[in-house]
Formats: structure tokens, sequence, C-alpha cells
């Protein structure tokens, strides 16, 4: 049977403190290794050793692997949540060669993360440029628009990840984010109801523009970061998001790669998109045969909403 499991992540969950490491053993006859929660929602998997490693392994796909003297010292294997499953055949491969196997402690994790890597190697992915863009433009919405009104609520309302029309869908109000490194407020539509309001609730469109810069000061890691930090002791919330980021390909890996694009931002503006707004009609029907359509709005000369009035929608979200 698995000394690791996602219900002993979960339990650790629910006595996550404010601060500190909250651990236990993988078994009550097996102290050698520990499974713990630190108060910022990250994993971590404990291995004793009786003297430091002549070196550690490189980090993995976001798992990464220090050394840490308490009472003791260890090697802490750790990661995201939206890496449990990776450390939990990592925490049970590694209980399996030192319980049964009677290995090293310090070559089992060192020999357990080499065979990983083999196997990962040829899958892992990077984002596209588009991607890139398209996702940071979703993760600064909810970080500076959604989560100052909404809070934590607003991980929950992002549908982005899962597929739907509008990347961010409240009880009341739609939200669709398109971002631009393009010199004009251009933006391209991808579907064909894209911006059709959902009857009886209003439609939102965040039309943010970038500069793609060397000397840029923002990334997706840097979004990412602040969402969590902002998130701050909502284990559930956490969950969420980083659930969703890894449906859209992301993984703490990428942040070792050199293929993060960097970011400054130019603007950004919000509209309501009813009446007169670029669109095609609601009652529009392509000819038969047609399966996709793909077309392009400018919004430049568009008067999009202020402040109070964007906080007033979010708060009927």
């Amino acid at each position: 049977m698995a000394d690791v499991t996602a219900g002993r992540w979960d339990s650790l969950r629910q006595r996550r403190a404010s601060q500190g490491l909250i651990v236990e053993p993988v078994a009550t006859d097996f102290t050698d290794c520990l499974l713990g929660i630190a108060a910022d929602g990250r994993l971590h998997f404990l291995v004793a050793v009786s003297r430091d490693p002549p070196s550690l392994p490189p980090d993995l796909q976001g798992i990464e692997v220090r050394l840490v003297e308490n009472e003791g010292t260890w090697i802490d294997v750790s990661a995201r949540g939206y890496h449990e499953e990776l450390l939990t055949m990592l925490g049970n491969k590694i209980v399996f060669a030192i319980r049964v196997e009677g290995r090293d402690p310090a070559t089992s994790v060192e020999a357990t993360i080499h065979d990983l890597r083999a196997a990962l190697r040829p899958v892992a992915q990077e984002l596209g440029v588009g991607e890139q863009v398209g996702l940071f433009g979703e993760l600064w919405v909810l970080s500076n628009i959604l989560f100052p009104s909404l809070g934590a609520r607003a991980c929950h309302l992002w549908s982005g990840p899962l597929g739907e029309r509008h990347d961010f869908v409240g009880d009341s109000v739609h939200i669709e984010v398109k971002t631009t490194t393009r010199s004009d407020e251009r933006h391209e539509i991808s579907r064909l109801d894209q911006l059709r309001s959902p009857v009886d609730k209003q439609l939102l469109l965040v039309s943010i523009l970038l500069e793609r810069s060397i000397a840029g000061t923002a990334t997706i890691a840097t979004l990412v970061d602040e969402v969590v930090v902002k998130l701050g002791m909502d284990g559930r919330a956490i969950n969420v998001f980083e659930s969703k980021l890894k449906n859209l390909g992301w993984n703490e890996g990428l942040r070792q790669t050199g293929s993060l694009l960097r970011f400054n931002l130019r603007d950004v503006h919000v509209f309501e998109v009813a009446g007169s707004f670029p669109r095609l009609p609601d009652d529009y029907v392509p000819p038969r045969g047609v399966t996709g359509i793909r077309y392009t709005i400018d919004v430049a000369a568009r008067s999009s909403l202020s402040a109070a009035e964007v906080e007033a929608l979010l708060q009927a979200m």
C-alpha cells in the first residue's frame, strides 16, 4: 500500500498553520521520511540523512531539492500543489527504495529523480508566445482587477482554463480578456459567440496592451507569485488556482528554461460589450458549411468604463 497519497496531503492541508511547516511521518513505524505542508501551501517530502550528500540533484519540473537542518539533516523535496501527483509518485518510489530495497536515503532521492527526469524529458512542453501573452493578460486581470474587489473568490470565477466561452464567469457578469503586443488596440475574436452576452447578464471586455521587452518587469512567473501571495492562507483557493494553471500548461520548471517572455504594461481599458460595440450581431448565422469564424475588432475609439463603474459591476459578480 502506498505511504504517500492524495488523502494524506488533504489531511495536512486541513491542519496548515499560519507560519512554519506542519509535518508527519509517512508511517508510524518509519519516521525517516516525513510529509509536510508550509504556510504558503507548498508540499514537502523530507528524507533523513546521516551526513550531507556530496551533491543534490537539480530541480525538476518545479520539484525543488534542498538540504535543511531541523533536529537533524534532511533532504527536502518540495513542490507547489499542482505538482502533487508528481511529488506523490516520487515520495512513494523513494520510500520503497529505502524501506524495501534497503538503499541509502540520499542515493534513493538522487536515483529516483534521475529516473523521473529521463522519463519526462521527451514530453516537457514550453508555452508559445501567444499562449504566454494570453495567460499573462488573464493573470493580470485576476490579480489587479478582480482580486481587489472579490478577494480569493476571483480564482473560482476564472473559467478560461476550463475552456469556457469567457475568461471569467460570475452570477451576473462575464469578462473576456484580450491581450496584444501590437502597437494598436486591435484584438482577434476567435469564436462566433465570444462577444455575445449571456441572457440576462452583462459582458465586459478587458483590453490589455503589452510591450514585449528583455528589460520588461513582469512575466507569467511574477504574476503567479503575486496571486499566491494575495491568496495567503486560503488553501482551497490556492489549490483551485494552481490546478487551473496546470490546465493551461504552466509548470514551475518553466522558470528555469529561459523561455519566459518579459513584458511592460502599456495600457488597460475595460469596455461593456453592448449597443454599438464592434462585434457580430447576436442573431448572426454563418453560411452552411462554415464551421469557424475569426475576426478583428478595433476598440481604440471606444469609450471605456471608469474605475468606479468597473468596481460597481464587479460587486455584482
